[in-house]
């Protein structure tokens, strides 16, 4: 019987080799994660405007269904559906990443209430609100303005600073 010999190709790969890959792939990741960091801020940016016009047609869609007023409060870090007759009662609440801050609120009825440690919406069941303009900020300095009418609760977004 004679014996094989397997030539140095067909036995696998070199350690060399698997640290070039390993080397290459660091690489190429320490490029690439900064960039996605961006991407990651403003997603959850895209996020907390999304949540806020949802929450503000859900609160227009309740005062109507229910044929009672509702209120919309913003805090800090989250937003809060209040609904009922017994004092408003929270009804719905949803959060907001905390890297996402308020930057201004002013409702936009004729007493313009500037009050930014009340920032509340008011919703009534024949389908109009106070209106407001709510500006949303990252920590880069992406803002985002949301702006309701107060007569048709239409919602628009403008986004700023990409």
């Amino acid at each position: 019987m004679m014996k094989q010999i397997q030539s140095p190709a067909l036995r696998g790969f070199t350690l060399i080799e698997i640290m070039l890959v390993v080397v290459i792939v660091l690489i190429a990741a320490g490029v690439a994660i900064p960039k996605f960091s961006g991407t990651f801020e403003s997603y959850q940016l895209t996020d907390a405007i999304r949540s806020t016009v949802r929450m503000a047609r859900y609160a227009r869609t309740t005062a109507i269904i229910q044929q009672k007023p509702c209120a919309l409060k913003f805090d800090d870090h989250q937003l809060v559906l209040l609904s009922g007759t017994n004092g408003m009662e929270p009804s719905t609440v949803r959060k907001i990443v905390e890297s996402i801050q308020i930057d201004s609120f002013e409702t936009l009825t004729e007493n313009n209430q500037k009050n930014e440690e009340l920032r509340k919406v008011n919703f009534y069941p024949a389908g109009m609100n106070d209106g407001f303009k709510l500006t949303l900020r990252t920590e880069k300095n992406q803002r985002a303005t949301i702006v309701c009418n107060p007569i048709s609760g239409k919602i628009t977004v403008l986004e700023e600073g990409q």
